[in-house]
């Protein structure tokens, strides 16, 4: 029951009676306080604030009035309103009347083991149940362990859904807490209990239970759950999930009580994440929402759209295609806010602080409009029944306003005794068991203050030291460090743990791990050698202690410092802390000629490895092309650190910017490789004259024309020309370098003007530069430029309509990429083929060069360019009338173009979809499908595609007599094709 209140646990057995009848629950198992009190004892515990003894008002109760002798009570929590009282005292004739109300026949009374034991045992307040009319009430003796209940539940439970008599049930649980008497207590010890006589059993009637079989739906319903559930839950962290139960217990109350959408806010380290993840399985499982919707920031980048297509295929299935899609952004927002209002879902948005982050530094971050829009649709959740989580490091406040306000749970450290379970999961891991009961080790848990980074930094050296000893080396008097502190002194206190772990290494150790201070992320074990070599060319660093690398990462990895990555653990990740901890070591003054040694050391490293990237990027080998993504992303921020190294030496970016420019352009981010190029031309722009000369000129070149790429992909056209007009002047004034290779760059640069024009419709302009490349190119006898150049001379006349020209020049590059083993790029001009064959109505011929474009696409796992081909085959499928084909090559292509954030081509599959729901009378999706497109053909103002879709609209609203509507969308048709 969530919250646990009398008036939550009154509203929902009325509404179930309400809708299947009295007698619905045959048990209702409490895990909550109980207590035997007098009056005196009961006033105590439920006091009546000062001056207003009617403000605390007992929901659905009477009033206590003064009694003699003692009463039974059960302690609920308290109503939101009711903060400051601590518990809601039901008495036992209260509980008894409800429960008798709506006929439960058994209650089942089980003690929490972490909390005060008030009044008389609690088999006496079974006995005042069952006097207060209860037919069966099952109670515990003493005070019990958490292991001895989940034995004696789980047990009891078993028995009853087996259909045995409850009696019967109890007794196999006490025989299984006879024969297992081995319990857990604290720093997870085993201990030995004869608890097996807790039960007591309170019954003034027979009960039966009967229980039956699953229907076939409810079974159905059932294994749908359970296989949820295995989806639901995450893989265990490296010392086990540890504790949190009261955390768990505040974050559904306030989510509850206070405010649905709950950011949920906590330092690095400290195990938000892991908290988050489990309380979606959490939650699934205890039937708390029916579905979870997890969104990690460090992994993607989320955007709104992207958000809400991966809830809506999750929640409508098969309507999501009907239902949900055809509708404009607007209005899907609109839909699946209302429809998540009315249902109980949890939705996770966790690493929040990667939204607004350094752009350039983290991967994951989201533009302004972005954020805005993210911020309307959780407002729109407020109030709703779907629970939000917000998980970040920080208080989030461009979010706060209308969604979770001031709703934060800041989460703490582990509570006493978790953290003793972990710190005993330490203890083992370091063979340090000996100081389970240490004094001095209590202190230290104490001074951690329950975190779990903290713990697992300074307890993996009682590998070598005593607690004692390792308390004495904490420097700032941390036994009396406050457990309530602000977050900024526990953020100081684990800086403190990390520094301790780095004096307990020798000398030269703590000199080794130096050299890691410019890393970010990850380090490659695999290449480390590499880096070293790097090192030992640096006078400074030749003497440090290198062959000692494996015995320091291991410790450091022991220290909780450093961690294998999951799926690929020849990589160490970083803990965030510590590489800020040792740049600040290297940043003093007398270090300063070692930290411009292993700054230089590590750029030159990382120069060399982006080129080897930069290689995999662009490989015409798929599985070189995966493996260049995957290692790219790991090596990010690291790649982004040695970029910024190498723009303050004033040497050559080439290798990692390349790397992570090809990555991003990949990754279809777009708008993070112009910010990303934008920010090396400012810096390139503060180089020397003379030092542009020469080689570094070359690279600004090339760092301008990848600039004007991406504005082109951006549909900057005014932008990418001023851009590729700066290359070719900059490079015509690069007398002292290979005439050749500034001849290529001319080349390619004249075949980008070439798309700017031609992507413009102007055509004549564009057939003019690609005639200068294919000049070039032939002069230097480039094979693979030709081809490139054929490829879009083909794509000139394919606009003309001059189907003979473009074919020719098509099978041109084919030819010359043929002649250079170019079997990835063939695939573009087999896709342009099929449009040639496409638009003389070869259907057959068409889809044929199609199939072989995709097969290629497949071949190389290039996923975003499969779109396109996906559209053109639903074009075809169209045009022959193949309607469900049709239909399923746009979505196809549609999913693809909303997973790569492709806007503009959302629009052409939107175009498409509508066409075929045109074709077949269903008007009013025809029309949502057109408008989604219109809205973004408005976007990207691409005034031909908008007359095209007015025109449309015309159409469907003319099918439909709606003439006054068709009359409007055909003028705005002929305004835009007049201008």
């Amino acid at each position: 029951m969530r919250p646990g209140t009398y008036k939550a646990l009154e509203n929902h057995l009325r509404d179930v009676t309400a809708k299947h009848g009295e007698g619905y629950y045959h048990v209702i198992h409490f895990d909550v306080h109980g207590a035997v009190l007098t009056y005196q004892q009961f006033q105590h515990i439920q006091k009546e604030p000062a001056g207003n003894p009617l403000r605390y008002k007992r929901y659905a109760r009477d009033e206590i009035q003064p009694y003699d002798g003692v009463k039974a009570f059960l302690s609920f929590e308290t109503d939101n309103e009711e903060q400051d009282k601590k518990s809601d005292l039901v008495e036992a004739s209260e509980l008894a009347s409800l429960l008798v109300k709506h006929q439960v026949p058994i209650t089942i009374l089980n003690a929490c083991q972490s909390g005060k034991q008030l009044g008389e045992r609690e088999t006496s307040l079974g006995s005042h149940l069952i006097q207060a009319g209860l037919q069966l009430v099952l109670a515990m003796g003493y005070s019990v362990t958490v292991s001895a209940a989940e034995l004696l539940m789980s047990t009891l439970y078993r028995h009853l859904f087996a259909g045995h008599d409850l009696a019967v049930a109890i007794r196999h649980a006490r025989t299984e807490l006879y024969n297992n008497k081995e319990r857990r207590a604290y720093f997870d010890q085993k201990i030995d209990l004869e608890d097996w006589l807790l039960p007591v059993v309170y019954q003034n009637q027979p009960v039966t239970l009967q229980p039956r079989d699953f229907t076939p739906e409810e079974r159905t319903d059932w294994f749908e759950h359970k296989a949820e559930e295995k989806r639901y839950t995450p893989p265990d962290p490296q010392y086990g999930f540890v504790g949190r139960d009261i955390d768990i217990l505040q974050i559904e109350k306030r989510l509850l009580t206070r405010r649905n959408i709950l950011l949920v806010r906590g330092m690095g380290g400290a195990g938000k994440t892991t908290l988050l993840r489990h309380l979606a399985s959490w939650s699934h499982t205890t039937g708390f929402v029916q579905h979870v919707f997890y969104f990690g920031y460090d992994e993607k980048a989320w955007n709104l759209q992207q958000i809400m297509t991966s809830i809506a295929q999750n929640l409508y299935g098969p309507k999501y295609y009907t239902d949900f899609q055809p509708l404009p952004l607007a209005l899907q927002q609109a839909m699946l806010s209302q429809d998540l209002r009315g249902k109980n879902h949890l939705l996770i948005l966790d690493n929040l602080e990667s939204i607004t982050g350094a752009h350039l530094a983290i991967q994951h971050t989201l533009p302004q409009n972005e954020q805005a829009a993210l911020r309307s649709f959780l407002s729109d959740l407020t109030k709703g029944h779907t629970q939000v989580l917000l998980g970040s490091r920080s208080g989030e406040d461009w979010l706060a306003k209308g969604t979770f306000d001031d709703n934060i749970y800041e989460l703490p450290g582990l509570d006493p005794e978790a953290a003793t379970t972990l710190a005993d999961r330490i203890l083992e891991r370091n063979n340090a068991t000996q100081y389970r009961q240490d004094e001095d080790l209590r202190k230290l848990i104490k001074v951690l203050d329950g975190f779990p980074l903290a713990l697992e930094v300074v307890l993996a050296n009682l590998a070598h030291q005593t607690p004692t000893e390792v308390l004495a080396a904490l420097q700032a008097g941390d036994v009396s460090i406050d457990p309530k502190s602000d977050s900024q002194d526990k953020t100081e206190s684990i800086l403190r743990c990390i520094d301790y772990s780095h004096s307990n290494l020798s000398p030269e150790a703590q000199q080794l791990l130096l050299c890691l201070a410019p890393f970010t992320s990850v380090i490659d074990t695999g290449a480390l050698e590499n880096y070293t070599s790097h090192l030992r060319q640096q006078p400074v660093l030749a003497t440090l202690k290198f062959e000692r690398w494996p015995e320091v990462l291991k410790e450091a990895a022991n220290w909780g410092l450093l961690s294998p990555d999951p799926k690929i653990p020849r990589f160490l990740r970083l803990q965030p802390i510590f590489p800020y901890f040792l740049r600040n070591s290297l940043h003093a003054p007398e270090k300063r000629e070692a930290r411009n040694a292993v700054e230089t050391a590590f750029r030159e490293y990382y120069d060399q490895l982006g080129a080897m990237l930069h290689q995999l990027l662009k490989s015409k080998e798929p599985q070189e092309r995966q493996v260049g993504q995957i290692l790219t992303s790991l090596e990010y921020e690291n790649l982004v650190t040695a970029l910024n190294l190498a723009l303050a030496a004033q040497v050559s970016i080439h290798y990692p910017y390349f790397a992570l420019s090809r990555y991003l352009d990949a990754a279809q981010d777009q708008n993070l490789g112009l910010q990303l190029g934008q920010s090396v031309l400012n810096s390139l722009d503060t180089y020397p004259k003379d030092k542009l000369e020469g080689q570094l000129g070359l690279e600004f070149a090339h760092a301008i024309g990848d600039v004007a790429n991406i504005q082109l992909g951006l549909k900057r056209y005014a932008g990418a020309e001023i851009s590729y007009q700066k290359v070719l002047k900059l490079v015509s004034q690069l007398v002292h370098l290979d005439k050749n290779e500034c001849d290529r760059l001319k080349a390619i640069t004249y075949l980008q003007l070439g798309k700017v024009a031609l992507e413009q419709r102007q055509l004549d302009k564009a057939e003019k530069y690609y005639q200068q490349s294919l000049q070039i190119n032939i002069e230097i006898n480039n094979r693979l430029g030709q081809a490139l150049t054929y490829h879009h001379l083909g794509s000139v006349a394919l606009e003309q309509r001059d189907w003979a020209k473009a074919k020719q020049h098509y099978e041109q590059a084919l030819n010359a990429y043929s002649d250079v083993n170019e079997r990835y790029l063939q695939a573009a001009t087999y896709h342009q083929l099929g449009m040639v064959a496409e638009e003389q109505r070869q259907w057959e011929q068409a889809e044929q060069y199609y199939q072989q474009a995709l097969q290629i696409m497949i071949e190389y796992k290039d996923r975003n360019e499969q779109a396109g081909t996906y559209l053109q085959l639903g074009n075809v499928a169209h045009k022959q009338r193949k309607w469900e084909q049709a239909e399923q090559y746009y979505q196809q292509a549609l999913q693809i173009f909303i997973e790569y954030k492709d806007r503009y081509n959302q629009a052409k599959a939107y175009h498409g979809l509508a066409l075929v729901a045109e074709k077949q009378g269903q008007w009013e999706q025809a029309e949502r499908y057109y408008q989604q497109a219109l809205q973004i053909f408005i976007e990207y103002n691409d005034r031909y595609e908008q007359a095209s879709t007015y025109h449309q609209l015309g159409v469907v609203a003319e099918e439909q007599q709606q003439w006054k509507e068709a009359s409007e969308y055909f003028l705005q048709a002929l305004e835009i094709d007049a201008t």
